[in-house]
């Protein structure tokens, strides 16, 4: 079954979109078994991305890695995000010719990021949203997301200070200069 995203001149309520899980855990630790999940869309050509975390530890710029790549047919390079509650700890490019990450000013032009947190029936749970601006995606991938772009991403759940993780699609080893290799792909269609 295809992943799809979707495209419109507006915004797009949250609660519209497809919820992607993070299925994959690599722990034995029931602590690390975080409930997380991803929602996203095109709006303009921005891409709006939102996490979801109910996470009662949640603290730090370094909870969640997104890997993505936004024009797969014509590059394989792709970018690393580093966020948590507190922000952005890093953007970086990852080259996957010669497997080599250079650091991105965090402060990135064209990156916008928010969080916030609150409490449900579920617990507590903390948002993260980031916006890649049309410009950003223009400057470093070279395309405008519209109806038919394909693009890969995957998302990590890390806990600092430990091997353990989680990820959106199945990633044995979480090295990031291989981590294009478990990215999947996702469809943009309109709305």
């Amino acid at each position: 079954m295809q992943k799809i995203i979707y495209t419109s001149q507006n915004k797009i309520d949250w609660d519209a979109q497809s919820a992607f899980k993070l299925t994959n855990y690599y722990t034995d630790d029931e602590n690390c078994m975080v409930f997380c999940y991803l929602k996203q869309y095109v709006e303009n050509g921005n891409l709006k991305i939102c996490t979801f975390c109910f996470d009662k530890e949640a603290s730090g710029k370094n909870d969640l890695q997104l890997c993505f790549n936004l024009n797969p047919e014509k590059q394989r390079d792709f970018i690393a995000v580093d966020f948590g509650i507190d922000g952005i700890s890093s953007v970086r490019k990852v080259s996957a010719e010669n497997h080599t990450a250079a650091f991105m000013d965090e402060t990135c032009d064209g990156i916008s990021y928010r969080s916030f947190r609150s409490n449900d029936q579920q617990g507590f749970y903390w948002c993260g949203e980031l916006t890649l601006s049309k410009e950003f995606i223009e400057n470093h991938f070279y395309t405008v997301l519209e109806e038919k772009s394909i693009i890969l991403l995957n998302l990590y759940k890390l806990f600092p200070g430990r091997n353990d993780y989680a990820c959106l699609f199945p990633d044995p080893c979480n090295i990031l200069a291989e981590k294009s290799e478990y990215m999947q792909e996702f469809v943009v269609l309109n709305y």
